[in-house]
Formats: C-alpha cells, structure tokens, sequence
C-alpha cells in the first residue's frame, strides 16, 4: 500500500505594497568589531594600540572594506589615498642601496597601479599598509622633535591641522579599552 504525501499550503495575507515603513535591520556589529580587532592584531604595522587602530578604521570607513569617497582617491577600511601609497613606495625604495634604487616615475606608476588595483581592498593589505604609514608618519614627527608625534602623525593623516580627528578616536580608544566589545562608543565616536 502507498502512502501519499499530502502538500501543505499555507494561506497568509500578503503585505499590502503601500506597506513601505522602514525597518530597523540589526547587523552582526559584533561579530564585525572582532573580526576587525583580530584583523588589526594580525596586521598592524605601527606602534599603535589595536584599539586606536580600531577607531580610525571606524571613523574612516565604518569597517566597510569596499568604502570610497566622492572626489577623493580614498579606498578601503582606512581610506588610503593615492598620495601615501606613492610615499611608502619611495621611502621603500630609499631604504635600498643607491645602485638597486628605482626612478620616481617607476615607483609612483607602480605604486598608484597597487592603489587603483583590488588588492588594496584587502582588509589585512588594508591594514597593513595603513598602518605602515601611520608610522612611517610618527617617524617623521619623532625626528623633527615636533609636539606629540602621534598626534601630529594623525594631523598628516587627515590632512587637517586642527586636531579633532585625533581627540575623538583617541577618547574613543580609551573608552573601548574598557569595553572592548561596544559598538556604541565607535558609533558615538562619529555623531
């Protein structure tokens, strides 16, 4: 004897089209905020705390790998511009003996091909070469004696003088140290 199988239907009342309220989509943020932190833990390039680290690619980026900004060459989770990418290439290329060293225009022309490539979307390349200049930038600030060299390192970084990038993520920083798994302080950070 065969059994058959019954199919079942289900009869609900569809969403009217006119329903167009928003709704309020949770997002794993945690889950994000630690792959971030282990991203930065694995890459980080500068004698920066993870959690400053955290907060600038936050401030830059909202931990979105794939951000751009309109008129810029910013790319990715630290919104690295063509400009650094050039000027890691040439302090690279210094650091090797004058005979092995590559002309400028080789250098900018590979470093702005790496920059408009899809690597440097990469979160650890990201991270990596972000960070890299961040403390190539604290370098430069230590030997010239000049205020705070991480402070004046983040006032090259943004490009503004004024010091306010700097004090958000840097309050910011201090505040996720004691919370590490609050996503509040970071969307606090940006309002």
């Amino acid at each position: 004897m065969s059994t058959k199988k019954v199919i079942k239907t289900h009869t609900a009342q569809l969403t009217s089209i006119s329903d167009k309220k928003a709704v309020d989509v949770e997002i794993e943020d945690l889950a994000r905020l630690r792959e971030i932190r282990a991203l930065v833990e694995a890459n980080n390039q500068s004698s920066l705390p993870t959690e400053l680290v955290i907060c600038q690619i936050y401030m830059e980026s909202r931990f979105d790998k794939n951000a751009r900004s309109d008129g810029s060459s910013a790319r990715g989770l630290m919104q690295l511009l063509r400009a650094p990418i050039r000027e890691l290439y040439r302090l690279e290329n210094l650091k090797k003996p004058s005979r092995e060293r590559r002309r400028e225009a080789d250098l900018y022309r590979e470093a702005d091909e790496f920059h408009d490539s899809a690597q440097i979307l990469d979160e650890a390349t990201n991270i990596r070469v972000g960070t890299a200049y961040m403390q190539a930038l604290i370098e430069k600030r230590t030997a010239a004696h000049a205020g705070d060299p991480v402070s004046e390192a983040y006032k090259d970084y943004r490009g503004v003088r004024n010091g306010i990038y700097y004090s958000k993520i840097k309050a910011a920083a201090e505040r996720l140290t004691a919370a590490p798994e609050s996503m509040q302080i970071l969307r606090d950070m940006v309002k």
